[in-house]
């Protein structure tokens, strides 16, 4: 009876036999062999961006296309997926996007997932650095007495912030806008408005700027010059004044 069981689970109602896992053994064994083998022949791969991932190696790679949400490069034969929000410091759109393809950029690796087949990158990470660095590198420049172009940046009720390029932005505070009483920094100046400005303070990183400094510096040239052609038109009329009182005294004439 226990045979006639057994011979009911193996087989179907039209007698044909249904496998068992003793009949796919064989071909399941071959199967994790090609897996097992498929990871191994990648794993230099993956512990190559691995190594890129630890040590924020930077990485030029080609973008292939565009898909929802970012676009597609190959990084040591891996595919790899950068995000939208990845490409930029600015947002991108969608028509954007499709016009990275074929660019080559520099990325970053971000994220390294080989169970599940995930490789990330990020151009962001990279522009940001270099933002950063140019950033440090014009503010090391900066010297107190310099004259520089800016762009006011936003406006508050006790100043303004100026952007004088490179991401590195200085104070211009409402004291030093002008010579004139200045009650609010949005009376005088708007955001977008290029100004000149004197960098009159550098402390802990902090940039103070003045316009009120160059107002007295004009004027204090102004004045200079003034002060000047009084003294030569003194000396031209003293002049005049004298040659014409030695003539008079060569005549006869008393004065």
């Amino acid at each position: 009876m226990a045979d006639e069981i057994k011979k009911e689970e193996v087989t179907t109602s039209q007698g044909e036999k249904i496998p068992s896992m003793d009949d796919m053994k064989e071909e399941l064994e071959a199967s994790f062999k090609t897996q097992g083998r498929a990871k191994r022949d990648d794993m230099g791969q993956w512990e190559k961006v691995q190594t890129d991932l630890d040590e924020k190696t930077n990485v030029e790679v080609e973008i292939t296309e565009a898909v929802k949400s970012g676009v597609t490069t190959t990084l040591e034969g891996l595919r790899a997926f950068i995000p939208v929000s990845k490409l930029s410091l600015t947002h991108v759109t969608d028509e954007e996007m499709k016009d990275y393809v074929g660019k080559r950029v520099v990325a970053r690796v971000i994220t390294v997932d080989p169970e599940k087949n995930r490789l990330v990158l990020s151009v962001r990470d990279v522009l940001r650095d270099e933002q950063e660095k140019a950033k440090a590198e014009k503010a090391a420049a900066i010297e107190v007495g310099a004259i520089m172009d800016g762009k006011v940046e936003s406006l508050k009720d006790y100043g303004a912030f100026v952007d004088l390029g490179d991401g590195v932005t200085g104070l211009l505070h409402v004291s030093q806008i002008s010579n004139k009483r200045v009650k609010s920094p949005a009376a005088v100046l708007k955001e977008g408005q290029d100004v000149k400005v004197k960098v009159i303070a550098l402390k802990d990183g902090k940039i103070s700027l003045s316009m009120k400094a160059l107002e007295e510096a004009h004027e204090e040239v102004k004045e200079k010059k003034e002060r000047e052609n009084f003294h030569e038109n003194f000396k031209s009329d003293a002049a005049v004044t004298t040659s014409l009182g030695a003539l008079m005294r060569q005549k006869g004439i008393k004065l």
